[in-house]
C-alpha cells in the first residue's frame, strides 16, 4: 500500500487492526460489528481482506460520496497490487439508468425541445458512457426524467428491449462480479422483494451502517400521496378500458381522502399520527378494485401474448399496477397491527390535499433482519464512525436484530489527536425554551453563535434541529457578519457545498439534518461546527411515540434505551464534520446547557471524539488566536 500511495500513504494502527478483524471473521464465518474512528481508513481494512481471499461479496454504503470513492478510486487502486485478479461492479436502481424505450421514442424526433439536448449530445454523451447510468451523463431534471423510468413505468421481463437495457446489462455483470458496490436503498429492497435484484451473497459488508435501519424501514413502508390516483387514473390505457363513472368516483374519493388527512393535523406538526381506521381509502381501495376487474376483463392475461405484442406488455404493466395500488390502499385502510404505525406527513403540493402523505411502517425491523439478514448470510460486517453509544453496541444490536453471541465487536479510535486539535466548547445558561421564553432564548442563542462566528473568522457549519431555528438564526445573523453566508434551501445541497467550500473569505453555512452527516469539508475552509441543541427527537413525532410505547409494553425505559442513544449517534455525526484529516484542526460547540447539567451528558460527552473540553469562551478565543499566520491568511 506504501508503495502504491506513495506520499499519501499514512500507516495507520486501527486500520492493520481491522483488516485482521475482517479477515478472521471471514475465515471464521462470523459476524462483526466495528466502530472505526474517522480517518481510521476502513474501505482499505475491509477490502483488502474480502479481495486477498477471494471472497464474493456485496458492498453496500448510504451515500453516493462513499460509493463513487469505492468505484472510482479505492477498487481500482488495489486491481494493480491485488495477489488475485477479481472483477468488480457497481450497481444502481433502475430509475438510475438510460431506459432503451424512451430512448428509442426520442430518436424518432428531430430535435429535443425543452431539454436543452441535441439528440447528437445524447448520443455523444452516451458513447462516453456506455453504462448509461445518468448521474455520469450528467442528466439532471426534465431530461433525466425524459430518459428514464419508474416502477410502473417499466415494463420488466416483457420489455421488447430486455437484451439490450442498460439496467438489465448492469445487473448481469453484477451478477458475475466478485465484488459489487450498491447503495443502501437498493440492498434494503433487495431483501424485501420477492424477486431478489441480485442473488444472496455468503459475505455482506454494510458501511455507514447507522444508517441501515432507515433504509430497510423505508423498503418496507407503505406510501399514499394524492397524485397518484389521478397519475393512475389518466393512463392512457386505464383511460380507454376503464368506464369513466368508476374513474371519476376515484378522483373524488381520493380528494376527499387527502382533504380529510389534511384537517387531523390540529398541532401544525411536520409529521402526525393518522387515524386508526380508514373507511374512506378502504372506499378507495375498492373503487381501484372495480378497475382493476374492467382492466382484467378486456385484456384477460394470455400465455406468452406479452412476448409478442408490445401492446400486450403494456396492458400487463398496467394490470399489475392497478392491483398492487388496490391493495396498498386497502391496507392502508384497515385497522393498524400493533406493531405497524400511520401517521401523515406534510409534502410539497399546489392544494392542501396535495401538501399531505400518509404512511404506515414497521416500528422495529430487527426481527426481519435477523431472518433476512443475520441468520441467512455467514458473514456480515457492519461498520462506521458512529455506532457504538457509550462504548457499547447494544443500541446497533437492538435496531438491527445484530447477534450478541457469534459476532465480532470492536471499537477502532480514530488516528487523529483529537486533544491538540480540537476543542469540545459547552457553555453554561443556555437551555432551550419555547413558547413563552422562546424569543429570549433565540436572541441569547444568536448572540452567542455570533461571537464564536467572529472569534473563528468564519469557516462554520452552524448545524441546527430544525429548519425554523436555521432560519431564525440566520435571518439574525447573516446581514450583520462579514461573511458569506448561505442557508440549506437557498441552492441543492452539493451547490451549497461547492460554494462553502471554495469561499476564500471564510464563509459560514446555516444547516439542518441533511448536513450533519455524509458531508466532507477537510481542511481550514471548516474550522467551527456549532450545533445548536441536543438532537432528541420530537417528542410528539407519531413514530417515536409508538416505539416509546413499545419499550414500555415490554418493561424498558424509552429514554434510555431508544431516545438518549438516537440523540448521542447524531451529536456524533454532527460534531464528525469538523476534524476530517491530520491537520485540521478547530472548535466543536455544543450550545446546550443540558449536556453540563443533566446525567445524561456525562455519557453523551464520553460518546463525543477526545477533545479537550471548556465552558469558558476564552478558552474558544485563545484557541483561535494561536492558529499559523499560513491558516489565518
Amino acid at each position: 500500500m506504501a508503495q502504491l500511495l506513495g506520499d499519501t500513504y499514512r500507516p495507520r494502527r486501527g486500520q492493520a487492526r481491522m483488516a485482521r478483524l475482517v479477515k478472521r471473521a471471514l475465515e471464521e464465518e462470523q459476524h462483526a460489528l466495528i466502530e472505526a474512528g474517522t480517518g481510521s481508513g476502513k474501505s482499505f481494512a475491509y477490502l483488502i481482506p474480502l479481495i486477498w481471499t477471494g471472497s464474493r461479496a456485496l458492498v453496500s454504503t448510504a451515500n453516493k460520496t462513499l460509493q463513487n470513492q469505492l468505484w472510482e478510486k479505492d477498487l481500482p487502486a488495489l486491481k494493480r497490487i491485488a495477489p488475485r485478479p477479481f472483477t468488480a461492479a457497481l450497481l444502481k436502481g433502475r430509475g438510475n439508468y438510460v431506459c432503451q424505450v424512451k430512448l428509442r421514442e426520442l430518436s424518432q424526433q428531430l430535435t429535443l425541445p425543452g431539454y436543452g439536448l441535441s439528440w447528437d449530445d445524447l448520443v455523444d454523451r452516451l458513447t462516453q458512457v456506455p453504462s448509461g447510468d445518468v448521474e455520469e451523463m450528467r442528466l439532471f431534471g426534465e431530461q433525466r426524467t425524459a430518459l428514464t423510468v419508474g416502477r410502473h413505468e417499466c415494463l420488466g421481463p416483457r420489455c421488447p428491449m430486455r437484451k439490450e437495457c442498460y439496467y438489465e446489462l448492469a445487473r448481469l455483470w453484477a451478477e458475475e462480479s466478485d465484488i459489487v458496490v450498491v447503495n443502501h436503498a437498493l440492498f434494503a429492497a433487495n431483501m424485501v422483494l420477492d424477486s431478489p435484484i441480485l442473488q444472496p451473497r455468503e459475505v455482506v459488508v454494510i458501511d455507514e451502517a447507522h444508517e441501515l435501519e432507515r433504509y430497510v424501514v423505508g423498503a418496507l413502508r407503505l406510501s399514499l400521496e394524492y397524485d397518484q390516483i389521478p397519475a393512475f387514473v389518466n393512463d392512457t390505457i386505464v383511460a380507454r378500458n376503464a368506464d369513466e363513472a368508476t374513474r371519476g368516483k376515484a378522483v373524488r374519493t381520493n380528494h376527499e381522502l387527502f382533504g380529510f388527512l389534511s384537517q387531523t393535523n390540529q398541532s401544525g406538526e411536520r409529521r402526525w399520527a393518522a387515524p386508526q381506521e380508514l373507511p374512506l381509502a378502504q372506499t378507495l381501495g375498492f373503487q381501484l378494485n372495480a378497475i382493476h376487474g374492467q382492466l382484467l376483463k378486456r385484456y384477460p392475461p394470455v400465455p406468452g401474448a406479452g412476448e409478442r405484442d408490445e401492446e400486450n406488455v403494456q396492458h400487463s404493466r398496467v394490470l399489475e399496477w392497478s392491483g398492487e395500488l388496490a391493495n396498498q390502499i386497502m391496507t392502508l385502510g384497515r385497522p393498524v397491527p400493533d406493531e405497524q404505525v400511520r401517521y401523515c406527513e406534510r409534502v410539497r403540493g399546489q392544494t392542501a390535499q396535495a401538501r399531505v402523505a400518509l404512511y404506515q411502517e414497521p416500528v422495529v425491523i430487527a426481527e426481519f433482519l435477523r431472518h433476512a439478514m443475520w441468520e441467512s448470510t455467514k458473514t456480515v460486517i457492519c461498520t462506521t464512525a458512529t455506532l457504538a453509544v457509550n462504548q457499547r453496541f447494544d443500541y446497533f444490536r437492538w435496531q438491527t436484530g445484530a447477534p450478541q453471541e457469534g459476532a465480532y465487536q470492536r471499537i477502532i479510535p480514530s488516528p487523529f489527536d483529537f486533544s491538540s486539535q480540537a476543542l469540545l466548547y459547552t457553555p453554561h445558561g443556555l437551555y432551550p425554551q419555547y413558547g413563552e421564553g422562546e424569543e429570549g432564548y433565540v436572541e441569547n442563542l444568536a448572540a452567542e453563535v455570533g461571537r464564536l462566528i467572529e472569534a473563528s473568522r468564519g469557516r462554520a457549519f452552524v448545524l441546527c434541529t430544525s429548519t425554523r431555528r436555521a432560519e431564525q438564526l440566520f435571518e439574525r445573523l447573516a446581514p450583520d457578519l462579514p461573511y458569506a453566508c448561505y442557508c440549506q434551501g437557498m441552492a441543492p445541497r452539493s451547490e451549497l457545498l461547492d460554494l462553502f467550500r471554495n469561499d476564500a473569505g471564510g464563509a459560514v453555512l446555516f444547516a439542518t439534518k441533511s448536513f450533519w452527516e455524509g458531508v466532507d469539508v477537510p481542511g481550514e475552509a471548516l474550522s467551527l461546527v456549532i450545533i445548536d441543541k441536543l438532537p432528541f427527537a420530537p417528542h410528539r413525532d407519531p413514530v417515536i411515540q409508538h416505539r416509546g410505547q413499545r419499550i414500555r409494553d415490554a418493561g424498558g425505559e424509552p429514554f434510555i434505551q431508544y431516545t438518549l442513544p438516537e440523540a448521542t449517534l447524531a451529536l456524533k455525526q454532527g460534531v464528525g464534520r469538523l476534524i476530517r484529516t491530520e491537520t485540521d484542526r478547530g472548535v466543536m460547540a455544543v450550545l446546550d446547557s443540558r449536556i453540563n447539567t443533566k446525567r445524561y451528558g456525562l455519557q453523551m460527552v464520553a460518546s463525543l471524539p477526545r477533545a479537550r473540553r471548556t465552558l469558558r469562551f476564552e478558552d474558544v478565543q485563545a484557541f483561535f488566536s494561536s492558529e499559523s499566520p499560513a491558516r489565518t491568511r
